[in-house]
């Protein structure tokens, strides 16, 4: 049984989003030798307008945020992007939760499509074990 919830973010979220997203990307940013990943240079009012505008999914400890993932919809296609798990939390299924919620909260989308590191290995395993092409 799950001891986290999945629930859409609330603007509130979005600095807690933000650090989460900073401490997993500057693992994958070491891992890879670079910081010029887009998550490790978006501002929490990013955060906050996708939250506003598009999809926005957490995963939740109780009331407290412990990762998210995004679907940014353009017509048929919905790209996912910014999942992140808190360091702590990672290896339970919360980051294959996410992007389940994300597609679950697109029924009409034709097509998802993702960006990632594909430098570190384990993002590519993690995608092509849900279905995606990396």
């Amino acid at each position: 049984m799950a001891l986290y919830r999945i629930a859409p973010a609330a603007p509130a979220d979005a600095p807690i989003i933000h650090d989460i997203q900073m401490r997993a990307f500057a693992q994958e940013g070491r891992l890879s030798g670079t910081t010029q990943i887009l998550p490790l240079l978006e501002e929490i009012a990013s955060i906050e307008n996708h939250i506003r505008t598009q999809t926005v999914m957490t995963a939740r400890d109780g009331v407290r945020v412990i990762g998210s993932a995004r679907g940014i919809a353009d017509g048929s296609v919905c790209t996912l992007r910014g999942v992140s798990v808190d360091l702590s939390h990672q290896g339970q299924g919360i980051g294959a939760a996410l992007v389940g919620a994300v597609e679950g909260a697109h029924p009409g989308v034709a097509r998802f499509e993702l960006r990632t590191n594909t430098l570190v290995a384990g993002n590519v395993q993690f995608y092509e074990r849900r279905g995606y092409h990396v």
